[in-house]
């Protein structure tokens, strides 16, 4: 129990920025049913993704050799940790919203880690 909630202290202010993008507020709007709101998260998830792709390979095309082999172990440690956790989230939260649950988790961190490494591309931004 004591893990279980520290992911949730973990993961509680991760929700709580609001970077994603007006089609996903829309989306979830209009969502009715749970299959729904899945595949908002889905969409909203791959949009994420691919800004986290895009400023990664930003990233490592700014940095000499040292630095970008620090930064590819750090992203591939990130990817498991994400991974595992939101697993972790969906296996406690259980029932019908488990799978709403994991989503989130994947989509909340993942929008997190791009800010992240948008902030290290330009700092003070």
């Amino acid at each position: 129990m004591k893990h279980y909630l520290m992911a949730l202290a973990f993961c509680a202010p991760l929700a709580l920025a609001d970077d994603n993008s007006p089609a996903y507020a829309q989306c979830m709007d209009k969502a009715s049913s749970t299959v729904a709101m899945s595949a908002c998260i889905q969409a909203e998830t791959k949009l994420q993704d691919d800004r986290l792709n895009r400023v990664y390979k930003q990233l490592m095309a700014k940095l000499g050799a040292a630095p970008q082999k620090s930064l590819r172990d750090v992203q591939r440690q990130w990817i498991a940790y994400r991974d595992a956790n939101c697993k972790f989230h969906v296996q406690a939260s259980g029932g019908t919203l488990a799978q709403l649950e994991g989503g989130m988790c994947v989509l909340d961190q993942t929008r997190e880690r791009a800010a992240e490494l948008e902030r290290v591309l330009s700092p003070g931004q």
